[in-house]
């Protein structure tokens, strides 16, 4: 099990400057729509990500400072949503998605979303090969943030 955990971690570089501030007003904005939709109020959707009222609210307004990675990716999730750091790997088109991994994605029908976020995981520079390794990677991840929800 604990290499399995092991193999989760992945590289991701966020994008920089101008571009950054720009994606994070625009995220913030979907956010907000998107939680209203959804009809959370912001004390309930910012206790379900662990943060303050006061800082969704400013990650709502695009004047949120050094919104991490990992929060970017649950407020994304629990909304359906990509976060800022997916969008600029998103304009890259399906290149950085492996056969094997856009194989599987169809075969079980997972989200957009969770796809994008299997093709940046890596171990040592490496990724799984077959459907099968892709599947138990996934399942693997899904189970250990169940209880997150």
């Amino acid at each position: 099990m604990f290499l399995l955990v092991e193999y989760l971690a992945c590289t991701i570089h966020p994008p920089t400057g101008a571009i950054l501030v720009m994606a994070l007003e625009s995220f913030g904005k979907r956010v907000q729509r998107e939680r209203k939709e959804q009809g959370y109020s912001q004390e309930e959707l910012a206790d379900e990500v662990g943060v303050s009222r006061t800082y969704l609210s400013q990650i709502e307004q695009g004047k949120a400072q050094n919104l991490s990675l990992r929060l970017a990716q649950k407020l994304g999730t629990k909304l359906g949503i990509e976060s800022p750091y997916q969008e600029e790997r998103s304009s890259e088109g399906d290149d950085n998605i492996p056969e094997s991994l856009r194989k599987f994605a169809d075969e079980d029908e997972i989200p957009e979303s969770d796809l994008r976020m299997l093709a940046d995981i890596e171990y040592r520079g490496e990724q799984p090969q077959r459907v099968d390794q892709w599947r138990i990677v996934y399942n693997v991840i899904k189970n250990a943030t169940e209880g997150d929800s």
